[in-house]
Order: C-alpha cells, then structure tokens, then sequence
C-alpha cells in the first residue's frame, strides 16, 4: 500500500513541477510583452486646444514599433503639474508598461511642469539642462530647458522637448540607449548631449533663441 501511495505522489510531483515550468513559460512571456509595451503622452494647452497638430505622438509611433515596440497613443495631458502626475502614475500603477514617454512642458516658462512631475514622482530623476537662460528675463520663470529620465516601480519615464525634430532627433538616442541597459543618469546624458549638438546647430544658422549659457 505505501509503494502505490509513493507512486501517486511521484505522479503529483512530475505533474507539478510541469505546471511549474508551464508558469514560468507564461511569465516570461508576459515580461517580455510587458517590457516592449509603451505609451506615449504630449502636453500643452497649444495641442490641446487644436492650435497645433501634434506630430509626435505619430513620430514615436512609428520609430518604436519598427523597433518591436507596441505603442499607445494617451491623451494630451494639461499644462498642470498635478494633472501629470495623476496620469503618469496612473501609467504606471495599472496601465503594464515598461516605458512611458512625455514630449513638451520642459522648458523654462513659468507653464512647463513635466519635470516637476517628472521629480515629484521620482526625486532621483536624471534631469540635465540641454541650455540656461537668464532666470526672469521675459517669460523665463526657470534658469532653463532640460529633459527628464525617472524610474517608477520599475518603469522608465522619459520626459522628451516639444519640437518635432527635437523628438526625432532624440529617439535614436533613446532605442540605442534602452538596448544597451543604460541607468536613467547615462541615458538622459545622452539624450541631453545630442539636444545640446542640435541646439548649438540653431544657433549657428540663426535658428536658437538667445542662450546665456549653452551646457558643454
């Protein structure tokens, strides 16, 4: 009687522990899907309002799935910092992203609250100025521009400028950066490093605003 009892047993436990690997197997499969699912935000009362067309959400799009990504395109988020960090959190507490990334709301006017959000939500973010401006000075309510990279339970929040080429510009940074495992510090560097190159291009084609200090 017991050798019959120790065979079920034996049974029970092969049986098991193919049910083990079959979770494993399916929680592998939901990280990986996890870990390529994105969801895009751009903010501003200009976009919000129509006045202008919102190419970015289509840019990234286009890039990331061409790079395996699945994309989400959310709404337009509201020149309000508590706004944003109400729906990035949402983004990331129950939306199953690996990455969430903002275009616009960086710059250094009194309206652009992306990177308080941003910072609000992780104190630790990676927050590099691309260039400064004389705080006070016109509608400068902030010494300048910079870009955002936080991590968020484990989801990285990217917070990009808002002009379309700018966005393109920094998305090669972005896809190269995320293959290569780059913590927040290194890949916001990066991505601050090309701005830099493509503003200080502006400015000698007459293009930038006038900058009182661009960062090296």
């Amino acid at each position: 009687m017991f050798g019959r009892d120790a065979r079920w047993i034996s049974i029970d436990r092969a049986d098991a522990r193919k049910a083990l690997k079959r979770s494993v197997k399916i929680m592998d499969a939901i990280r990986e899907k996890i870990a390529r699912r994105v969801i895009v935000f751009s903010t501003g009362y200009e976009v919000l309002s129509g006045q202008i067309h919102d190419t970015n959400k289509a840019t990234i799009t286009q890039r990331l799935e061409s790079e395996g990504y699945l994309v989400r395109i959310g709404p337009t988020l509201e020149d309000d910092r508590e706004h944003i960090v109400r729906s990035l959190k949402e983004a990331v507490d129950h939306g199953g992203y690996s990455l969430v990334i903002t275009t616009g709301g960086v710059g250094a006017e009194e309206k652009d609250h992306t990177i308080e959000a941003l910072l609000e939500l992780d104190p630790e973010a990676a927050t590099p100025y691309i260039c400064k401006f004389e705080k006070g000075k016109g509608r400068h309510a902030k010494e300048g521009i910079r870009i955002g990279v936080g991590m968020v339970s484990d989801v990285i929040i990217v917070a990009l400028p808002g002009p379309n080429d700018e966005v393109r510009s920094s998305l090669n940074v972005l896809v190269k950066g995320l293959s290569s495992n780059l913590d927040q510090q290194d890949l916001a560097e990066d991505i601050a490093r090309n701005l830099r190159k493509k503003l200080r291009e502006k400015m000698q084609h007459g293009r930038g605003e006038k900058i009182i200090k661009a960062e090296p």
